[in-house]
């Protein structure tokens, strides 16, 4: 099977590069007939010679023809395209490029990692309706697979065929481990404190400024609380919203008078430095407020981490109160409720070590072993349908 991802790829900083390098490794595990390959940015590479990486385009400014060349050049079986508006953008590059795929004869796969409605998109789709420009995609799509259930009831809402949309979780992903003493001895956290840790791009819907009132709330009724901020703005950034959102956020530590109780990277960090403080923490803080129905990465990486962790009560975190915990959810913005979460999460042993326990047991069934045995069962089928088609007489 010739299978060819169109997607980000490391080392490019990209959560969905994360997703497409984590299941072509566990596929060639899997598959030893499989041959990967991946168009992606320019910065890409693959050390691995079975995933072969062709960097071919900038999210920036491409054009769709130098993808479509590269296609032509590979000829896959499979053509699998990581769908995201923040690479490929809003656009007729992506339906140009389905497009191209279907004349070439490959079986092609969209997989959704954001679905939006009209409510929710809060920017331009150059041409198109959002949800007429979903129907596009998805009508050139063989298949489509989107990471939670909701995702697929807007998706069929909006006038997809749901028989051909599977559900498949974003798996648990684990970074090299270090234990609690030695990565807070490297980072110089006391060995007493109580941390959280909100990790990833600082972007104006994922509540780093909800993140730094929890702490402050929790400064005042413990003085073992630390709150680090680990990341910065995503380093492809062109929105000037969630710049001036993330140095805001960088005063408010200064506002609230907690320079000595929050600990801000102002930087993103190699997978090795973010592995070093998933390990020095206690707590994972996702405070997002996000209306739009996706899934997300970094809740993957607390999950494979083991860590306890807390959600707000949106469609991107529904997984949790379905197979962890709705006890560890809150409302967007309720600083309040996330506080006494968070605090009972810091001390009440018996609740963390119920939580982590599921949290444990969810990591096995989406283990990336797991999600790559779904995703071939589905490039079996369609490559049997095709083979089923050229048997036809007619």
């Amino acid at each position: 099977m010739k299978l060819c991802y169109i997607s980000s790829y490391p080392p490019t900083i990209c959560g969905i590069g994360d997703y497409t390098e984590s299941l072509a490794k566990e596929l060639i595990k899997l598959d030893p007939t499989i041959e990967i390959h991946v168009i992606a940015e320019y910065e890409a590479k693959s050390s691995i010679e079975r995933i072969k990486v062709h960097p071919t385009f900038d999210r920036k400014s491409y054009t769709s023809q130098e993808i479509i060349e590269a296609i032509r050049k590979i000829k896959p079986e499979i053509a699998h395209l990581q769908h995201s508006f923040g690479i490929f953008g809003a656009d007729q590059r992506a339906i140009s490029i389905l497009e191209a795929l279907r004349k070439l004869g490959s079986k092609v796969i969209v997989t959704f990692h954001t679905v939006h409605s009209r409510e929710t998109v809060d920017f331009k789709v150059a041409g198109y309706d959002i949800e007429d420009y979903n129907r596009i995609i998805s009508s050139y799509a063989h298949h489509i697979i989107v990471h939670t259930n909701s995702m697929k009831q807007v998706l069929a809402r909006q006038g997809v065929n749901k028989d051909k949309i599977s559900m498949i979780r974003i798996g648990a992903f684990k970074f090299g481990h270090v234990s609690r003493k030695d990565a807070r001895r490297k980072l110089e956290i006391p060995e007493n404190a109580k941390v959280m840790l909100a990790p990833g791009f600082i972007h104006r819907t994922k509540g780093t400024d909800i993140a730094i009132k929890v702490c402050k709330e929790l400064a005042k009724i413990t003085k073992d609380v630390e709150l680090i901020i680990a990341g910065w703005i995503h380093p492809k950034e062109i929105d000037e919203r969630n710049i001036k959102y993330a140095y805001n956020c960088l005063k408010m530590i200064s506002k609230y008078g907690l320079n000595d109780k929050v600990i801000a990277t102002k930087r993103n960090l190699s997978r090795e430095e973010l592995s070093t403080y998933l390990s020095a923490s206690d707590l994972i803080l996702l405070p997002y407020t996000q209306f739009n129905w996706s899934a997300s990465g970094i809740l993957k990486l607390a999950i494979g981490a083991k860590k306890p962790f807390i959600v707000t009560r949106i469609p991107k975190f529904e997984e949790v109160s379905e197979e962890i915990s709705d006890e560890i959810t809150a409302p967007p913005n309720d600083v309040k409720r996330m506080a006494k979460i968070a605090y009972r999460l810091l001390y009440d042993q018996e609740f963390r070590e119920k939580i982590v326990s599921r949290i444990e047991e969810y990591a096995k069934k989406v283990s990336w072993t797991n999600i790559a045995k779904q995703h071939i069962e589905i490039y079996s089928e369609i490559i049997e349908e095709k083979a089923n088609a050229r048997r036809l007489p007619f």
